[in-house]
Parts: C-alpha cells; sequence; structure tokens
C-alpha cells in the first residue's frame, strides 16, 4: 500500500470520527438545551403539528403552499400570557418567530423598528409613526385610524422598551397574535425577560379602546394572506374523478390541493396533478449488443375550477393561435383572443363591447365554461395564479348580460357588476 493511500485513509479516519464527534456534541447540546428549557416549566415540541400555526394568516404565515413549523416553545408568562416560540420555515422566508396572545383578534398591524426591514409579501399601506416612537420606525395598517388607536403612548413605550438592547424590532399583529420575527430563542436567559416585555407590549394593546375593531375568531385550519376563505386542504384525490386531468399513464395523484372564493365570487378548486408514463427504448450495450429498457418520466399539471352556480353553454375563451374562432366586431379583440362557442348568439350575447373591453384590458389565462364549472388553463400552481384568475373571471361574470342568467334559469345576475 502506498504511502499516498496510507494518509488518505488516515484522512478519511479522521473526518469520520470528527463528524461522530461533531454529531454527538450537537445532540448533547439539543439535549441541555431541551432539558433547560422544561425546567423553566415551558413545553417543547420538536416536530409540531400545522395547528400550532393554523390560526395565523399574515407574512411570514399565510404565503404559499410550503409551509413547515419545527422546533416549538410553548408556556405562559409570570401574568399568565399564552406564549409560543417556534421554528417556520416557507418557500418565501425561514427563522424563528416569537407570539404572545392578545384578549380579541384584531386586524393586521406592522412595526418595525431599528433595523429590520418590512416582512415579504405585506399589502399594507406605510402611515405615519407617532412620534412617541422616536426616529427610524415604520408602521403599517389597512386603516390609518385604526392604526393611531392602537399606538397609544402606552403602546409605544412598550414598544422602544422592547426595542431597547437588540438589533431591532419587526412586530405584528395577526388575530388574536402579537408576532415579532428573530426572538432570542438561543438565549434562555434573555428569552425569559424578552417575553415577559412582549407581554407586557400585548397588555398594552389589551388596555386600549380597540373593540369596534375586533375581527371574527379565525377557524382552525391553513389560511392565505388577504384571502380569509381560502383554506388548504392538501391531498384529495376524489379531485381526479370529475376534473379535467390528463388522463394518460398511472399512478395519477393530487398535491398542495387548495379550495375557497374571494367575496362573492364562484368557489375554487385548485390543485397540482401528479402521473406517471413508462416507454421501452432500445439502446446498444457496450458489447454492441442490442438492449431494451423501461423508461418511467413524471409529469405534473396546474389544475383550476371554479363551480358556477347553473350550468352554462360551452364557451372558451383563449388567446389567439392557430385556430381563427368566432369574429367579433373588433378587430383588435379579434387579433389577441380565439373565441369558440356552439351557440354563436350566445357567444355574442356575452362577448358584448364592453366584454371584450375588459378582457383586452385585465389580460388574464384562458379559460373554457364546462356545464357549471369554468377550468382554467393558469400555467402554474401558485397563490398569485389563483388570485389573479379568481379576480378576472369574477369581473368577466360580472359583465354577463342579466338577460343571459335570466334565459338560463336565474331571476337575476349571482354576480353584480363590481364597476361601471
Amino acid at each position: 500500500m502506498s504511502s499516498l493511500v496510507v494518509v488518505l485513509l488516515v484522512i478519511a479516519v479522521v473526518l469520520v470520527v470528527g463528524g461522530i464527534t461533531w454529531g454527538i456534541v450537537a445532540m448533547v447540546r439539543r439535549q441541555a438545551y431541551i432539558s433547560s428549557i422544561r425546567e423553566r416549566g415551558w413545553t417543547f415540541v420538536s416536530s409540531p403539528t400545522w395547528e400550532s400555526v393554523g390560526r395565523l394568516s399574515n407574512p411570514p404565515f399565510g404565503l404559499g403552499f410550503e409551509r413547515h413549523p419545527d422546533d416549538q416553545i410553548t408556556g405562559a408568562t409570570s401574568t399568565g400570557r399564552a406564549f409560543q416560540v417556534i421554528e417556520y420555515k416557507s418557500s418565501y422566508w425561514s427563522g424563528w418567530v416569537g407570539m404572545v396572545t392578545l384578549s380579541r383578534p384584531l386586524p393586521e398591524l406592522w412595526v418595525t423598528g431599528g433595523e429590520t426591514t418590512p416582512r415579504y409579501g405585506v399589502l399594507a399601506q406605510a402611515v405615519p409613526a407617532p412620534p412617541q416612537l422616536g426616529p427610524g420606525w415604520q408602521v403599517g395598517a389597512l386603516d390609518p385610524a385604526y392604526a393611531q388607536e392602537v399606538l397609544t403612548p402606552g403602546v409605544c413605550q412598550q414598544l422602544t422598551a422592547l426595542a431597547s438592547g437588540q438589533v431591532g424590532v419587526n412586530l405584528s399583529i395577526d388575530g388574536d397574535q402579537l408576532v415579532v420575527l428573530d426572538p432570542p430563542r438561543k438565549d434562555l436567559d434573555r428569552l425569559g425577560p424578552w417575553l415577559e416585555q412582549l407581554g407586557a407590549v400585548a397588555s398594552a394593546v389589551d388596555a386600549a379602546p380597540l373593540d369596534r375593531w375586533i375581527q371574527p375568531e379565525p377557524q382552525q385550519r391553513l389560511t392565505f394572506y388577504h384571502h380569509p376563505d381560502w383554506y388548504w386542504v392538501g391531498v384529495d384525490d376524489s379531485l381526479l374523478e370529475f376534473t379535467p386531468i390528463n388522463r394518460g399513464g398511472s399512478h395519477h395523484r393530487t398535491e398542495d390541493v387548495v379550495r375557497g372564493r374571494d367575496g362573492d365570487g364562484p368557489p375554487f378548486v385548485a390543485f397540482k396533478h401528479h402521473w406517471q408514463t413508462t416507454r421501452t427504448e432500445s439502446y446498444t450495450d457496450s458489447n454492441g449488443n442490442t438492449q431494451t429498457r423501461t423508461i418511467t418520466e413524471h409529469h405534473d399539471e396546474p389544475i383550476l375550477g371554479f363551480q358556477l352556480p347553473i350550468a352554462m353553454p360551452p364557451l372558451k375563451i383563449g388567446r389567439k393561435g392557430l385556430g381563427k374562432g368566432i369574429e367579433f366586431e373588433s378587430a383588435a379583440f379579434n387579433k389577441q383572443f380565439a373565441v369558440s362557442a356552439q351557440d354563436r348568439k350566445y357567444a355574442y350575447d356575452v362577448i358584448h363591447p364592453r366584454q371584450m373591453e375588459y378582457l383586452m384590458a385585465a389580460q388574464g389565462r384562458p379559460f373554457e365554461i364546462d356545464g357549471d364549472w369554468v377550468w382554467f388553463s393558469p400555467g402554474e400552481h401558485s397563490q398569485p395564479a389563483i388570485a389573479h384568475c379568481s379576480a378576472y373571471l369574477r369581473g368577466f361574470l360580472g359583465r354577463v348580460p342579466r338577460f343571459v342568467w335570466k334565459n338560463l334559469g336565474l331571476q337575476d345576475t349571482p354576480y353584480p357588476a363590481l364597476d361601471s
């Protein structure tokens, strides 16, 4: 055996032993950390279920389909206020979050101070920060009056106390939870006082006269930011029986199933469809012999459908392609869109001049009406794609004339126009 081989073997052994040693050290440290948590009367859960974050819908929660709660610490402050410190991972953010419970569910509010930036995905508008907070603070809310009523002098005092001694504060109200990013979870001697101070902020919020802002109690399910009537299902293979999936191949399954609706719009179901196909191909091996092998290919497609209150005649609206489609009086519309229908008069009734103007301006995805369902070709299975198609379809349905709905058997339009 050469000296080089011996050296490499020694290095390999050292690396293996070193890796095992560091693994043991990490395990011992983790166990000591968990023991210290429990000595404080708190509870540690290494694999919490989705219920741990099920009622939270504001960023970093409520975004995307990949949501994974991890290590969780729960307990109560000295005043009996329930708290949670949890690791959370999604497609958009990964880190630790600390929160305490408020006495009532309230609208979203965002407060950042110090070397922090507003969270990804937040839709609230910036409003003036109270002078009591001092320079460098940012506040966001959907209603400036609400932010003003929350941020009383007492709340501002507790917020500045929370910010003292740390880089910054990134705080929000999410229902009945006061949520802060990046709690000092590694140092339990710091975490305890930090939670007490966060509880003091919550007490100041509870003391503010905010009853007129109380929100409905959120349901215990995974929801989506600014889409309160959307909810996560996960898997529902019964959908494969009636949805317009690609029916070739085998091993069909659903993933990331979401149901819901937006306002008075039609309810929807959205999911990703997976399946497999196999094929046999010939090849020449290293000896020059012809062999065959089976190749398995994996496929997926987004499915998005909206259920109508009544069946409508077939109608398909898509981008102009090789097909000519029905001609309308607008040359600009004919250049962009291909419309097909069994009943041309019905198509002309639905695709009137105002409807054409809307479709050209909105630039939505292709869709097809089939009975009491509208099926989209969304291009991707994502929260923004669902939201866009939902708004696009609602605008389309709101422009279907009343006499069309009456001819179909309804007394009036189920989707009143949203604008003139």
